[in-house]
């Protein structure tokens, strides 16, 4: 349940400083998103003055001006290095930023303080208490900065967005140490002595900062606080070849001690987190990263919500991946946060109208996603931020509002209240362990980067739980027939594997990815290892053969498993040259339950600038990421992508239960595939969609994108059938749906919670009224999401109404 908006905005749209302009500012600000938040517990408001340098530069003084976010680009070109000598014209806005507007105000501290009491007023005359929020960015972008890039240029260590050839860096790293000044700040009036460090620095200045301006809480930007490179997959402990597993320790206590000093200085501010592009697997094992410890330890610290670096890269499996991964675990009684990109207030774009194209994927696809707690319960967010909601001119368009605010809400209103068909049991103290012992980083690096190429080849996963959580999962019936996907690294806890191999025996499914090396592991899957394969292989799989490239440092090892079991299901098996065999996929079944193995191949290579792997070209090599999804068609769980090019992407699915009903998110990149689609009920029939039916699975293709409502489900040879939403026609009726075209046909409805008993199927309705005919006895079971109705060789035309 929501219980927090937070509106993120610029000073772009104040223009006119006087009172009466910045009321009408607020006033807009209000009407305009209040049909989001008049129900909702609390409202923020976040401000994007500048870059941070507006409190780090801060002496204490209302009436001294600042430098605030008042351009188009990058702010601070000169990080790039030797700007190309031509014309601004010529320039990009990376290389020349822009005015936004050529009678863009002077600000004053006193002029944001008294913008912010402005703020308060005008919600509170509406009968809204509000909290405001500073923020703090560690890159050139936004404001003109001279302490980040000119006094203190030490204190900025990454090459996040600079030439990385030793020159001047871009990005503050949090465990930084200043050099000397003089200039009196309001936390160090005679300056910065010599080697403070920059957490103790900023803490100070920010409990001073935000206690003069009232601000209510610092929101971190741009992974700040969380390593060195946050947005890259080289970091402190990983340069692209090979991982410093003897750093790991020391850069996990320099990162941690940022935040002990920050905390020293400021022990009651509230801190909210950005996080990195990445994911817990991939900051661990590239930078060192301990986020069980600063979750752990650090007071009133909340989680990182969902990277808004999809909308820009179309990288919805890093997105979701990773913050399923950042809220496996969460701060002590913190809940987590959805952010949605509406408006860019810096690099003229406005991701709804523009990136997204209109279309709701970004908003519907994470939030499908749920974690399961401390105590297995479902637990989804509990906080939506909007960046921004005005864009680069300081403009603030109803539309965008207008046409966000109703799929938010029709998201919310379907959202997870049970765990999903497959839950992510995700190593969050396991990978912590494994980086900081100095044994498995590479395993660790693997894992994360393999389940977002997955995500990104059409597997569905929507419900993570931690390896902590996941007993009382168990206990309590949440992992009750769901599939449990799971790194091989979770087998190296005894407790766990025990938990794996008693789900499996009881008739639950289990999909393990990664090395197999443990002996119980092995004899679970009926394998053992051998001298194992890498570089250029041939893939052999459901007949025919893909070429593919498995590099062991990103892909943890080689492939060194071969079958020693007769009763194993081969999915996938590669071959060298010379005609050796390792065994890359399979299913096996063991007692009453199922499991399945994909080995794993991180189909990328690092380029120069260490920023984002370089996927390969699809049209030489086959990504054996795809193996997780045609896996899981053997759990029953079958999608399959018809497409006329190798190059072409697949869609991405994110699938979650609502009252008994499956809702499938969507995302399609390349609306030229078909996509056929099984579950095991039956091929899914969409409420509002017709079909082709054959062979148990439905064909459909999909729009760009869009959230879809699945309760009946068929088992039928061949034939077209629809799922009509029905007039209800009676009083007494809540809701109808009408199914045509069945043609001895197996029928599977899920009831909505708490209607089982109102529900009635009519066999050929005949109007008016559907009160009489022939009504059809089902056959009730009960699955791990709820009540499933079973109807069997039905033909024609059904009317189901509760």
């Amino acid at each position: 349940m929501i219980k927090n908006v937070t509106l993120e905005i610029s000073l772009k749209p104040f223009r006119d400083l006087s009172d009466a302009g910045i009321r009408a500012v607020c006033e807009t600000l209000y009407r305009q998103w209040v049909p989001l938040f008049k129900d909702v517990e609390t409202v923020a408001v976040m401000f994007w003055s500048a870059d941070g340098s507006e409190i780090l530069e801060y002496k204490g003084r209302l009436d001294e001006k600042f430098e605030w976010a008042k351009y188009i680009g990058v702010a601070n070109p000169e990080v790039y290095g030797k700007i190309p000598d031509l014309t601004q014209e010529q320039l990009c806005i990376h290389h020349s930023p822009r005015l936004y507007s050529q009678d863009a105000p002077d600000f004053t501290y006193g002029d944001l303080k008294r913008l912010i009491g402005i703020l308060r007023d005008v919600f509170a005359l509406h009968g809204r208490k509000i909290s405001v929020g500073a923020t703090f960015d560690p890159g050139p972008e936004f404001a003109k900065s001279q302490f980040k890039y000119h006094r203190h240029r030490e204190c900025c260590m990454a090459d996040t967005l600079s030439t990385g050839n030793g020159e001047l860096k871009s990005f503050v790293c949090c465990y930084a140490e200043l050099n000397a000044d003089k200039v009196p700040y309001a936390g160090f009036p005679d300056g910065i002595p010599a080697g403070t460090n920059f957490g103790t620095f900023l803490g100070r200045q920010t409990r001073i900062f935000c206690c003069d301006l009232d601000f209510d809480y610092i929101w971190f930007s741009n992974g700040f606080g969380f390593g060195l490179e946050t947005w890259g997959v080289c970091g402190a402990v990983f340069d692209g070849k090979k991982f410093d597993n003897a750093a790991c320790a020391t850069i996990k206590d320099k990162i941690f001690q940022f935040w002990t000093d920050f905390r020293c200085e400021a022990p009651e501010l509230p801190v909210e987190t950005r996080g990195t592009n990445l994911s817990t697997g991939m900051d661990l094992s590239s930078d060192a990263v301990p986020l069980r410890e600063i979750y752990a330890a650090v007071p009133d610290i909340n989680p990182p919500p969902n990277s808004p670096w999809a909308a820009l890269n179309g990288d919805f499996g890093m997105e979701l991946a990773g913050w399923m991964s950042h809220i496996a675990e969460l701060p002590k009684g913190k809940g987590y946060p959805f952010r949605f990109y509406t408006h860019d207030p810096w690099f003229i774009n406005s991701p709804w109208l523009d990136r997204y194209g209109r279309q709701p994927h970004d908003i519907y696809m994470p939030l499908a996603i749920a974690r399961l707690d401390e105590n297995g319960n479902i637990q989804t967010p509990e906080k939506v931020n909007f960046l921004t909601v005005d864009d680069s001119y300081g403009h603030m368009p109803d539309q965008v509002p207008d046409e966000v605010i109703p799929h938010v809400k029709s998201a919310l209103k379907s959202a997870p209240d049970a765990a999903g068909p497959v839950i992510w049991l995700y190593p969050f103290d396991e990978y912590h362990d494994m980086t900081f012992s100095g044994t498995h980083i590479e395993e660790v690096f693997f894992g994360d980067w393999f389940m977002r190429t997955a995500i990104n080849t059409g597997f569905q996963v929507n419900t993570v739980v931690s390896t902590n959580n996941f007993t009382a999962a168990l206990k309590n019936g949440e992992c009750n027939g769901n599939v449990v996907v799971a790194p091989t690294a979770v087998t190296g806890s005894g407790k766990v594997f025990t938990q794996l191999v008693s789900y499996i025996e009881n008739g639950g499914k289990v999909l393990l990815y990664g090395p197999a090396a443990e002996p119980e592991l092995l004899q679970l899957l009926g394998l053992a290892t051998t001298t194992g394969l890498m570089g250029e292989l041939d893939m052999t799989l459901a007949g025919s053969r893909q070429r593919i490239m498995h590099n062991p440092v990103y892909s943890s090892g080689d492939i060194d498993t071969v079958k020693v079991a007769d009763d194993i299901k081969i999915i996938a098996t590669v071959h060298d040259d010379n005609g050796e065999e390792r065994v890359a996929a399979l299913t096996r079944n063991v007692a009453k339950g199922i499991v399945g193995w994909v080995r794993g191949t991180n189909s990328f290579e690092i380029g120069k600038n260490g920023r984002y792997p370089e996927m390969f070209d699809r049209n030489r090599y086959f990504y054996p990421e795809t193996l997780m999804r045609l896996t899981l068609g053997e759990f029953g769980y079958v999608c399959e992508f018809e497409r006329d090019l190798a190059k072409t992407p697949e869609p991405m699915l994110v699938t979650n239960f609502h009252a008994n009903a499956l809702y499938m998110s969507f995302y399609a990149p390349d609306m030229t595939v078909t996509e056929r689609l099984g579950f095991p009920e039956g091929a899914p029939l969409f409420t509002g969609t017709e079909t082709v039916v054959a062979d148990n699975r439905a064909r459909y293709h999909l729009p760009k994108a869009g959230h879809l409502e699945c309760r009946v489900f068929v088992e039928m040879a061949k034939g077209t059938v629809k799922c009509l939403e029905h007039t209800l026609d009676n009083p007494e009726v809540k809701r109808r749906i009408e199914i045509q075209g069945l043609n001895c046909a197996t029928v599977r409805f899920r009831p909505e919670t708490g209607y089982e008993k109102q529900t009635r199927v009519l066999l050929d309705p005949q109007y008016p009224p559907y009160l009489t005919g022939q009504f059809l006895e089902p056959e009730i079971e009960k699955d791990f999401a709820g009540t499933v109705f079973t109807f069997r060789n039905v033909t024609g035309k059904i009317l189901i109404s509760w």
